[in-house]
């Protein structure tokens, strides 16, 4: 462990949630609060999870709602009104947003207010002095692995990671057709998007295997080399649906202990089992994270 990396990150972190305070009224872009935090916008989202516990978009909704509350203790303008500031277009999403942090309705806070429920990361609306990390217990091992660049043929997936079947279905029967098996072939999905970030119908991700001879490209399949260098790499056993808590045990627990900095290429993952033959809690799922030093 290398504690002036941690406190770097953790420093990183609090400037970011000091300028997200200050523009909380503003459209705020990833690639802009990245650059505040000296973080590559490649993974920030997943860094800003991880050592958090939110996202931005849960980040920024939670303080807007604290200070919704505030407004209804101080302010007698209308519950409409402290709705529309909070950034909510109608009353009944915003009682259903609010009454789902604080218990109660807004008009039942304004008559007998409750305190804001505690964060994972010790940060409220006006106050990020009390910042820390998620407290993620034992973090699953994760060992440094130095791999070499992998020749892949590829077919592109855009839209839900719970429908990429058919892609793969697409991409196996392509090569099963030209002799592409063998013993040492891996299947790896490369992801570029967090789906808590990404909206749906915008997440990439790439259905891939690989190969040990030159191939060319046909119609929608590809053909490219993933980068070679170090990689933090660590074990998830369990449904694909609950890939993102270990990313974020990664991201958040591991990473900013670990002395290693990211680099500007994607994640991913190996899949040592089928979700075909394999019970969804027994899937074992090998996550690769780009790293340098």
């Amino acid at each position: 462990m290398k504690p002036s990396t941690e406190q770097d990150y953790h420093q990183r972190i609090v400037r970011t949630l000091v300028y997200i305070q200050e523009h909380l009224d503003d459209e705020l872009n990833l690639e802009q609060v990245a650059a505040v935090a000296a973080f590559s916008s490649f993974h920030f989202h997943r860094i800003f999870r991880g050592l958090t516990g939110e996202t931005i978009k849960e980040y920024v909704r939670r303080l807007r709602l604290e200070r919704a509350a505030r407004d209804l203790k101080r302010l007698d303008e209308p519950i409409i009104q402290i709705a529309l500031q909070a950034g909510f277009e109608a009353h009944e999403s915003f009682t259903r947003a609010f009454g789902d942090m604080f218990g109660v309705s807004p008009s039942a806070y304004r008559t007998a207010h409750k305190p804001a429920p505690e964060p994972d990361s010790g940060t409220h609306f006006d106050d990020v002095s009390g910042y820390h990390p998620p407290a993620y217990g034992e973090i699953p091992p994760v060992e440094v692995k130095e791999l070499s660049p992998m020749r892949v043929i590829f077919l592109r997936h855009v839209g839900p990671y719970n429908e990429v079947g058919a892609t793969w279905g697409r991409l196996m029967s392509w090569a099963g057709m030209r002799g592409v098996f063998g013993p040492s072939m891996k299947l790896l999905g490369i992801v570029y998007d967090d789906p808590d970030v990404t909206p749906t119908d915008k997440i990439r991700y790439e259905a891939a295997v690989t190969v040990s001879s030159p191939m060319q490209p046909e119609g929608e399949i590809g053909v490219m080399e993933l980068a070679g260098g170090n990689y933090a790499v660590a074990m998830h056993q369990g449904p694909y649906e609950e890939l993102g808590k270990t990313y974020q045990w990664i991201y958040g627990g591991w990473l900013p202990r670990s002395g290693y900095q990211l680099r500007d290429v994607p994640a991913f993952e190996q899949y040592l089992n089928s979700p075909r033959n394999t019970k969804p809690q027994d899937l074992a799922t090998l996550i690769h994270i780009p790293l340098s030093r």
